[in-house]
C-alpha cells in the first residue's frame, strides 16, 4: 500500500471511528398490575392515576421503541386478600398491591409497627420514614427479596380510634369491653381489661350490631364508608397512631430482567406514589372526621370527643413492652432491634414526637 492509499484508507477510518453511534433501539413492554381493593381506595386510585401512567410516559420519555402497555386488575379480579404477596412473586401479576400485615410468616420484620402504638399520627411522615428503612436497611429490603418481590412504595393507614356503643372517655372505661381490631393490632388493647375480638373493615358492623362486641379500633377513614358509626356511634380520638399495612412491589424475575433505566423508572414512581398515597389518605382523613361530627336526621346522633393527653399517655404507659418483645420473637434480634431504633429515630427526626419511646427500652 503506497502512502496515497494508506492515508486515504486512515482518513476513512477516522471517518467511521468519529461517526456518531446510534442509539439502542428501545423495547416495548406488557405489564400486568393488580390490587384487591377498588379503585375507590386511595391506595389503589393512585396505582391507576399516578403509578401506570407515570411509568407509561417515563418509558416512553427514553426514546424511539420504549413503551409500556398496562394491563389492570383491580377489585380482587385476579387475587384475593389472601393471596396478595403469592400471587406477585408467582408472576400472576407483574407488580400488585401486597397486603403485607397478612404475611407475619414470610413477612416479619414489616410487621414493626404493630409493636410500636403512639408512634406518630402524621401518615406523611411515617411514610416517608418507611420508605427511608426500606431503602437503608438491607435485611427489610432483603425480607422482599426472598419472597420473590422488589419494595417499591409503602402505604399506611391513618391514625386509629375508638367506635363504640356506649362512650369511652377514658382509658379506665376499656375495661370489660369487646372490641373489634385486625389481629395484629389486638396487642394494643393488652393491659387494659379490654378483650379483643378478631375482626377487619368488612366484618366489624355486622360484630358491634349482633353484639359479637362492644366496639372497634379502627381507621375514620374506613369506618365512614362502611357506617360503622351507625352501629357505634361514640368516636373516641384516641391517635394510637399509624400503621404500615403493606405496599406496591413487583415480581424480582421481572424486576431484574428490566433494563436498569427502566428499573430507575419504577423504583422513583413508586416512591412518588406512596408521597401522593399519603397526601390522599390525610385528606379523606380529615373529610372522614367532619363528615362523622356533620348534623344527620335518622338514626343514633353521632358523638366525636378527642380524649385528653393524660388518658393517652396512661394508655400508652400501661401496655407491655411491645417493641422489645416484637425483637425477641424475630428470628434476627439485631435486626428487628435496628429497625425499632432507625424507625423511632426516622419520626423523631421528621418532628414525629411518640408517646413512649420504645427504641429506648430495648
Amino acid at each position: 500500500m503506497n502512502k496515497r492509499d494508506l492515508l486515504r484508507w486512515a482518513v476513512s477510518t477516522a471517518g467511521v471511528c468519529a461517526a456518531p453511534v446510534l442509539a439502542t433501539p428501545g423495547k416495548a413492554y406488557r405489564l400486568t398490575v393488580a390490587a384487591v381493593h377498588p379503585t375507590t381506595t386511595p391506595w389503589v386510585k393512585l396505582i391507576a392515576e399516578q403509578f401506570v401512567p407515570e411509568v407509561r410516559e417515563r418509558v416512553a420519555s427514553l426514546g424511539p421503541g420504549w413503551s409500556v402497555e398496562w394491563s389492570e386488575f383491580y377489585g380482587g379480579q385476579l387475587y384475593k386478600m389472601n393471596a396478595s404477596l403469592t400471587s406477585v412473586a408467582d408472576g400472576i401479576a407483574d407488580i400488585g398491591w401486597v397486603l403485607a400485615a397478612s404475611e407475619a410468616s414470610r413477612l416479619p420484620l414489616a410487621q414493626f409497627s404493630a409493636a410500636m402504638p403512639f408512634a406518630c399520627t402524621d401518615l406523611r411522615v411515617v411514610l416517608d420514614t418507611i420508605n427511608e428503612l426500606n431503602a437503608t436497611i438491607p435485611d427489610l429490603a432483603a425480607e422482599w427479596e426472598r419472597n420473590g418481590l422488589v419494595f417499591l412504595g409503602a402505604n399506611a393507614t391513618d391514625s386509629y380510634h375508638l367506635f363504640t356503643k356506649q362512650p369511652a372517655s377514658g382509658y379506665a372505661d376499656l375495661r370489660g369491653r369487646r372490641i373489634s381490631a385486625p389481629g395484629a393490632l389486638a396487642l394494643w388493647l393488652q393491659g387494659s381489661n379490654a378483650v379483643a375480638v378478631d375482626g377487619a373493615l368488612s366484618t366489624y358492623y355486622t360484630d358491634i350490631q349482633t353484639g359479637v362486641s362492644d366496639g372497634a379500633l379502627t381507621i375514620a377513614s374506613g369506618a365512614l364508608p362502611l357506617r360503622i358509626h351507625e352501629v357505634a356511634p361514640h368516636v373516641s380520638l384516641v391517635d394510637l397512631g399509624c400503621f404500615f399495612g403493606g405496599g406496591l412491589a413487583m415480581n424480582k424475575k421481572r424486576f431484574d430482567a428490566m433494563p436498569k433505566e427502566v428499573q430507575h423508572i419504577l423504583r422513583e414512581a413508586g416512591q412518588r406514589y406512596s408521597v401522593e398515597v399519603g397526601k390522599l389518605v390525610a385528606q379523606r382523613y380529615e373529610d372522614s372526621l367532619q363528615a362523622l361530627q356533620a348534623p344527620r336526621s335518622g338514626g343514633a346522633p353521632v358523638t366525636v370527643r378527642r380524649w385528653s393527653d393524660a388518658e393517652r399517655v396512661q394508655w400508652a404507659r400501661n401496655l407491655p413492652r411491645l417493641a422489645t418483645d416484637w425483637v425477641g420473637l424475630q428470628r434476627s434480634p439485631a435486626a428487628a432491634r435496628n429497625i425499632v431504633r432507625a424507625y423511632m429515630n426516622g419520626l423523631r427526626r421528621r418532628g414525629a414526637k411518640p408517646l413512649r419511646d420504645w427504641d429506648r427500652e430495648l
